[in-house]
């Protein structure tokens, strides 16, 4: 319990929040992985009644935390707030110091869902994870109290030594809407950087997959129209689900074979490539079938399985998670990834899902189902307590070993899928002739 966190806050004169004066807030750190599981249900509905995203669920956070967190130089860090008894916020920290011949250079506080990097001894360079949407989650009739109470966290002697890192912000998050605003009130230093833009589908006004299509642009929705005679008419291929868990492990296995092969194929790893991803995929995925919270599906054509594609439901959201294809199947001019995702589209207006989230990247497919966006923020809060001369050296130094580390590891990479795809003789060749080309796309 921080005893010194516990506030009761006066409204500020022209700060414009929803808040009632005087709720006093108490807090609670958690720092042991049973944390998720005494906090599940609560956290579970504070979740749902603030409309948060899947990446903040309880379900996500303990398993990404089991296959990318937990680490000798991590430390689980969640901070819950109560109104008496109620939950009304947390704030899903973990603790990351980085240490170099013995000697401990920099302290951080992160969100559960961001980092992941293998060597942490250097650092977080450029390392926001896999989870595209981070931040506190908070019932918003406490938003003020919740601001007040997180400025009084940053003068406990144990988190201001320490850098806070939020990734993958988006622009109507909590973070970005309310704790932001105010720490600038309160002459914080701060530093925010835009990181990506997520496109998304609005679904709120879509009774059909037909009246989607006719609001789409007129060169998509011929597209879209060439698509669906492929399937229907002409029979090129056709759509399966995945229903029963044989099923799911089967067409999972597909999607990662189709993913890699298409990624390794450009001269890309893959996110596969990587064990610890694998087996959060498997698990969430299998999770998501339990729960009743996935949508997997595939197109067959006449020589197998051409596109798999796999999206997540929570909170009436669809999350465009994973996809893969074949560019070298009899049915590929067809686009049947496209077809797949227009039949998710066809499931969730009937379903009366709001929105379809694509997440990062700004893939040109993408802008044919929308021309919606939103934009997400990294937020750094430096340490509050200084460091002298020696200390700034050194973290200096953290941050080129940092850098040279993770260009060091991703070229190795790229030339260990030269290596796989031609062998030890030409790998090298392979390697620089796609290395001319992604600096020619620049």
């Amino acid at each position: 319990m921080l005893n010194d966190a516990e506030i009761i806050y006066t409204k500020e004169e022209g700060l414009k929040y929803h808040a009632k004066p005087k709720k006093k807030l108490s807090t609670l750190i958690f720092t042991s992985s049973d944390a998720f599981d005494f906090l599940y249900d609560d956290w579970k509905e504070l979740a749902r009644r603030s409309g948060r995203f899947m990446y903040m669920s309880p379900d996500w956070a303990k398993i990404w935390w089991n296959h990318f967190g937990e680490n000798t130089n991590r430390t689980l860090y969640i901070i819950a707030a109560y109104n008496s008894e109620k939950l009304v916020a947390i704030f899903p920290f973990f603790k990351g110091v980085s240490i170099i011949a013995g000697i401990e250079i920099d302290h951080r506080l992160q969100l559960i869902g961001s980092g992941g990097n293998t060597n942490e001894t250097l650092g977080f360079t450029d390392d926001y994870g896999i989870s595209d949407f981070l931040d506190f989650i908070v019932d918003r009739d406490f938003d003020l109290p919740v601001a007040c109470l997180f400025l009084t966290l940053l003068r406990n002697p144990g988190i201001a030594k320490r850098r806070i890192i939020l990734h993958q912000l988006r622009d109507d998050s909590f973070i970005k809407e309310v704790i932001y605003p105010f720490l600038l009130k309160n002459n914080m230093v701060l530093r925010i950087a835009k990181s990506d833009s997520c496109p998304y589908i609005d679904l709120s006004e879509t009774d059909t997959l037909l009246s989607f299509v006719e609001q789409s642009k007129p060169n998509a929705r011929r597209r879209f129209r060439q698509t669906f005679r492929a399937e229907g008419a002409n029979k090129e291929y056709q759509i399966q689900e995945a229903k029963t868990l044989g099923q799911v492990k089967e067409m999972s296995a597909d999607l990662i074979r189709l993913h890699q092969n298409r990624w390794n194929e450009i001269g890309f790893p893959g996110v596969f490539h990587d064990s610890r991803f694998r087996a959060f995929f498997t698990e969430i995925v299998q999770q998501a079938h339990q729960k009743k919270q996935l949508w997997l599906k595939q197109a067959v054509d006449s020589e197998g399985v051409c596109a798999v594609r796999m999206l997540l439901l929570y909170n009436n959201r669809y999350y465009d998670f994973l996809s893969g294809y074949d560019i070298e199947s009899p049915s590929a001019k067809y686009r049947p990834g496209i077809a797949l995702l227009l039949n998710l589209i066809h499931d969730a207006a009937k379903s009366k899902i709001t929105s379809v989230e694509l997440l990062r990247g700004r893939e040109e497919y993408k802008f044919d189902f929308t021309e919606n966006q939103i934009v997400n923020w990294q937020i750094t809060i430096p340490a509050q307590h200084k460091k002298g001369f020696t200390g700034k050296v050194a973290v200096s130094l953290l941050y080129f070993s940092s850098l040279l580390y993770k260009h060091t590891r991703r070229e190795m990479l790229l030339l260990n899928v030269q290596y796989r795809k031609k062998g030890i003789l030409k790998m090298v060749s392979g390697y620089f002739k796609f290395r001319m080309k992604t600096l020619q796309r620049g």
